[in-house]
């Protein structure tokens, strides 16, 4: 072939390519949107609501923007108000149904008009969904999805999944790291399992329901049903906007309010912010509210997940999560060879940490750090590194209340007595950076080290149970460095003395560190340990109304990287359970389990000596 007629044909190979491609993004080859007629006779269990509309009169839709909404025609003489009323159950949606539909607030006989998913009572939203996902079905472990495709590359979306089964997309990452998914993008016929915990309550019902059948089938109790559900409303006052949210039985102000919807669990902010609210909401006296009654939180208090869809704080931190999340470990070990784990214990030395009724948190996180540190040597092929040691040898002390100790320090070059609790944290991070470097420039592969701190937390007294925080990658701008002589005489300071981090790598670092955090609290949650109830993983601390990352994180040059609060010391409960040797193997058990999870091996762990004692017990 001459060299003119080989570059023609690759100019024509191309050109076909370019065609084929430019062919694939126009809309006629687009993955048309999905509708189809109402399924009929399709209710939630116990539901008495009656028909909404013939299957004539209602369609599905599932748009190539991956919305879902129903298409109903008004009934004869059926207005706006009347027709918000038969398919959300009042009149307070008739506005978004407008917005939905051009503005239009007259309806016209035999047209159709798009009410939005979310509007929907519970009843069509179900129907809804089976529908348009007819493979889709309930079952005890959850509900199982099979995706649809749609849009310009014919593929589904986590988000809206998200979206639609639990009522809020930033619930995607749960769902991805529950069903070991990398990519937020669904194949078409690509299965996945909501877990209940996470469903909308119509959905949550469905499965509880085949849950109670299958128990009765097998001569069991009764399945029991997640945690209530709550729903927000919002409004607007002389004092400014806020969000409504009216209290279930049995709950209280402090807990199932402050605690929830602000993210504040200091015992100072929450007594603060629980008179604040009260004021705002006229109630007189905090422990005999009303059932039913409309608490109102302004909107500069509510956690960004709580605003109303489009408004620019919650959607900034939408953005932010849809960002992280498409960072996920790629690396697969097995039995852990090649993988450094970075493990540090909070305080020490002259800082003890929370301290309640004589019980030290840097103790007790220390003891959890060596059991971790012993497992991870005895059952898996990790290189394991510390920050802090005490005394002179790394030992597991085997009792339940541990002896006092204050000879912490922090293994820097040279070594660092912790007399200082500022410095003994920023040193950690300086030495974590200085291991993570190291170990790079030799191996390469930075997904290939994670760092975990250990903590107690000493919040309000009726909070329990474990939490973990990461870094927001927006609260870890700028450049950071220590000064001063007790920095400067140590090696780790003298290799990279200042830090700084690149947007890119900050989203990864967060995407990363919540899949090991929710590895983390999982692994927590299947051995019957307490999880803190509301968001267990969290992107920074809010504290005295500010937010900020601990140091040791925001420094920290590794990329997946958690501090875990394994339990409140505040907390009678978690407070007894800590000083016993047997919580703490569990807790450190967990952890093994879940870094064995994040690089790939699927197995729950147990050590030879747990199943020892299980035998013998």
């Amino acid at each position: 072939m001459s060299r003119g007629l080989g570059r023609g044909v690759r100019w024509g190979a191309l050109a076909l390519a370019l065609l084929v491609a430019i062919l694939a993004t126009t809309p006629a080859a687009r993955a048309k949107p999905l509708r189809t007629p109402l399924v009929s006779g399709v209710s939630a269990p116990g539901s008495a609501v009656p028909e909404a509309g013939s299957a004539d009169d209602l369609i599905a839709l599932l748009t190539d923007d991956y919305d879902l909404y129903l298409e109903a025609r008004p009934l004869k003489g059926e207005g706006l108000l009347a027709l918000s009323r038969r398919l959300c159950g009042g009149e307070e949606a008739a506005d978004a149904i407008a917005a939905s539909n051009g503005g239009t607030r007259t309806l016209v006989a035999g047209m159709r008009y798009r009410v939005p998913f979310d509007l929907l009572r519970a009843e069509l939203q179900l129907r809804v969904v089976r529908s348009l996902f007819s493979e889709d079905r309930a079952e005890a472990d959850g509900w199982h999805h099979r995706a649809q495709g749609v849009g310009s590359l014919g593929r589904g979306s986590l988000w809206h999944v998200a979206r639609w089964f639990t009522g809020d997309g930033i619930n995607f990452s749960e769902i991805r790291t529950h069903n070991g998914l990398v990519e937020g993008e669904l194949a078409p016929g690509q299965e996945l399992v909501i877990p209940p915990r996470l469903l909308r309550p119509v959905f949550r019902g469905v499965v509880a329901a085949e849950g109670q059948k299958l128990a009765a089938e097998s001569g069991g109790a009764p399945a029991g049903v997640a945690a209530t559900p709550y729903r927000l409303d919002y409004g607007e006052d002389a004092q400014g906007e806020y969000a409504i949210y009216r209290l279930q039985p049995g709950e209280a102000l402090y807990s199932s309010v402050v605690v929830r919807f602000t993210g504040a669990v200091h015992a100072p902010d929450v007594n603060a912010l629980a008179v604040e609210i009260a004021r705002r909401s006229d109630i007189a006296d905090v422990t005999d509210i009303p059932v039913d009654h409309g608490v109102k939180i302004p909107f500069d208090l509510l956690l960004p997940e709580y605003l109303p869809a489009g408004h620019p704080r919650r959607r900034e931190y939408e953005v932010a999560l849809r960002e992280s999340g498409r960072f996920t470990n790629q690396v697969r070990s097995a039995d852990l060879s090649g993988i450094t784990v970075i493990l540090d214990a909070g305080h020490g030395g002259v800082d003890v940490g929370a301290s309640f009724n004589g019980v030290w948190e840097s103790l007790y996180v220390y003891d959890i750090k060596m059991r971790v540190k012993a497992l991870l040597e005895s059952h898996t092929a990790a290189r394991v590194e510390v920050t802090t040691r005490d005394g002179n040898d790394f030992r597991v002390v085997d009792r339940d209340v541990l002896p006092f100790s204050r000879g912490h320090q922090v293994l820097t070059d040279p070594p660092y007595p912790i007399t200082n609790s500022v410095v003994g944290v920023n040193l950690r991070w300086y030495l974590a950076n200085s291991v993570f470097s190291h170990i790079v420039r030799r191996k390469g592969d930075p997904q290939k080290v994670i760092f975990l701190s250990i903590h107690a937390d000493s919040l309000h007294p009726s909070l329990r149970g474990a939490m973990a925080y990461i870094p927001a990658a927006s609260m870890r701008r700028g450049t950071f460095k220590k000064s001063g002589s007790v920095y400067r005489a140590r090696r780790e300071w003298q290799e990279r003395p200042e830090v700084s981090f690149p947007w890119k790598d900050r989203v990864e670092s967060e995407g990363l560190s919540r899949q090991f955090a929710e590895e983390v609290i999982g692994a927590l949650a299947r051995r019957g340990v307490a999880i803190h109830p509301y968001k267990p993983v969290r992107e920074k601390i809010v504290r005295n109304r500010s937010e900020y990352v601990p140091a040791v994180l925001r420094y920290n040059a590794v990329p997946a990287k958690m501090l875990l609060e394994v339990c409140n010391l505040a907390n009678g409960q978690d407070r007894k359970l800590l000083q016993t040797r047997d919580f703490r193997q569990q807790v450190a058990e967990a952890i093994v389990e879940a870094i064995l999870r994040y690089y790939g091996e699927g197995e729950v762990f147990e050590s030879r000596e747990t199943r020892i004692a299980a035998a013998a017990g």
